[in-house]
């Protein structure tokens, strides 16, 4: 009896500490996950927390799309509707209670590294972060990225990825001042069938279309 116990232990001890070593391995499989696919769908709820603000922040959820490319479409449902498109080219931001889209040029140089660019294909979860652990305890399988070169939009990433369909569940985007944005991903759909065109951003009549450079400027 003894040595069955004492043999259980060495084999858990052995799990614990094979998990100490593998974050690489684990964030090599997601990103061969990501790069075989075409497409993904998934629902998503957000939830913005601001550090001059406290509560609980704000949530939004809605339904995303995204598609090698960099393509993605972001549909809020709640608690209002709005859309958040890029068609590779331009980012387009439309809120249709406002009747008014925001245009934006898309910068592949300063976009790369944007969260949901990775999510789209873009961008590499290896050669671009150093990977370790966020929660080192076994079997929690959140993983702290932070980028080899620093980025305006982001300081880290914690992404909660499934071990078994190596899929991020959950992402937390943390700024350089603490703001934190965190996505939950459910129902993800593996390569939906979608075209090209469908992240193609048709304003409706009487909208107004507001181009905006990077650095802000309005025409």
């Amino acid at each position: 009896m003894k040595a069955s116990f004492a043999l259980i232990l060495i084999l858990f001890s052995s799990i614990f500490a094979s998990a100490e070593t593998t974050v690489q391995e684990l964030v090599t499989r997601l990103q061969n996950r990501y790069h075989s696919m075409d497409a993904l769908k998934a629902n998503f709820s957000q939830n913005y927390q601001s550090k001059r603000f406290s509560g609980g922040g704000m949530t939004e959820k809605g339904i995303v799309y995204l598609k090698k490319g960099g393509l993605m479409k972001w549909e809020y449902q709640e608690p209002e509707k709005k859309i958040f498109v890029s068609d590779g080219i331009f980012y387009f931001y439309y809120v249709p209670q406002d009747k008014q889209v925001v245009k934006t040029p898309v910068d592949s140089k300063v976009n790369q590294q944007s969260p949901a660019l990775f999510l789209a294909g873009r961008g590499d979860f290896v050669t671009d972060f150093k990977a370790e652990w966020a929660d080192p305890r076994p079997g929690s399988n959140l993983v702290k990225l932070t980028p080899i070169r620093p980025q305006p939009d982001f300081q880290y990433l914690i992404i909660q990825v499934d071990p078994v369909r190596d899929l991020i569940l959950r992402l937390l985007v943390v700024d350089s001042i603490e703001n934190r944005t965190e996505y939950k991903f459910t129902e993800i759909q593996e390569n939906p069938p979608l075209q090209k065109d469908f992240f193609v951003f048709h304003a409706p009549p009487g909208t107004d279309v507001i181009f905006q450079t990077r650095n802000g400027d309005e025409n």
